[in-house]
């Protein structure tokens, strides 16, 4: 069954979006994703190929109950929908960039130095 906005509502959207956000807190994905990482280190490809991977099958565990398929395809449909919603509520903007800022975390970028030595 392949969810759409006729059958996935604003209160199941920030149900999804919370479900989501605490299927990354669990210690299990947790120690997951900080393996993931840790093997990447700063190599932004390696990261790529091993967290960005585990981080969307921990969300297409969570939205396959929502009715989207728990696939590439799947991700993209929420994702979607979540941006429709995103623009109607505010609460589901705030947990839409809670999820994003563990999928995309911050990257520090170092600039010239501009000591004047």
């Amino acid at each position: 069954m392949a969810a759409s906005l006729a059958n996935f509502s604003l209160n199941e959207c920030k149900g999804a979006l919370q479900d989501i956000l605490e299927a990354f807190r669990e210690p299990t994905n947790v120690r997951r994703l900080d393996e993931a990482r840790d093997h990447a280190g700063n190599d932004m490809l390696r990261a790529m190929q091993s967290v960005f991977p585990l981080a969307a099958q921990i969300q297409m565990e969570v939205i396959q109950k929502y009715g989207f398929p728990s696939d590439g395809d799947g991700v993209i449909r929420f994702t979607q929908a979540v941006k429709v919603y995103e623009k109607q509520d505010q609460d589901v903007a705030l947990l839409n960039n809670q999820l994003r800022a563990i999928l995309i975390p911050p990257i520090a970028v170092h600039g010239p130095s501009t000591n004047g030595s």
